[in-house]
C-alpha cells in the first residue's frame, strides 16, 4: 500500500513539474527567459516518472528504457536550450556572437603567438 501511494505521489510530482514548466514558459516575457523552464519538466518531471516506473515494473527491460530516456532528456535538454537561444539571438540581431559593446567579456588573443 505505501509503495502505492509513493508511486502516486512520484507521478503526481512529474505533472506538477510539467505544469510549473508550462505555466512558468508562458508567464515570462522573453523567449530567452522562458527557456528556463523548460527544464523542469524534461528533468526532475523525467526523474519522478522513472522513479514511479522503477517502482511499478521493478527492474527490467522497461526500466532500463526507461532510464535510458530519462538520460537523454536531461542530457539534450542544455543542448537543445543553448541552440534554442542561439536560435533567438540569431533571428533578433542577425548574428549570434557576442560584441564588447553588449558587455560580453572576451579572452584577449596573444598577438605574440
Amino acid at each position: 500500500m505505501i509503495r502505492h501511494d509513493i508511486i502516486l505521489a512520484s507521478l503526481a510530482l512529474a505533472v506538477l513539474c510539467c505544469w510549473i514548466g508550462v505555466i512558468g514558459t508562458w508567464r515570462m516575457q522573453r523567449p530567452m527567459q522562458a527557456l528556463h523552464y523548460l527544464a523542469l519538466p524534461t528533468g526532475i518531471g523525467a526523474i519522478f516518472l522513472t522513479v514511479a516506473v522503477v517502482l511499478q515494473t521493478g527492474w527490467g527491460s522497461t526500466t532500463a528504457k526507461t532510464i535510458a530516456i530519462c538520460a537523454i532528456l536531461i542530457v539534450t535538454n542544455a543542448a537543445g536550450a543553448h541552440a534554442t537561444a542561439r536560435a533567438i539571438r540569431t533571428r533578433q540581431l542577425d548574428h549570434w556572437q557576442g560584441h564588447e559593446q553588449e558587455g560580453v567579456e572576451f579572452i584577449k588573443e596573444d598577438s605574440n603567438a
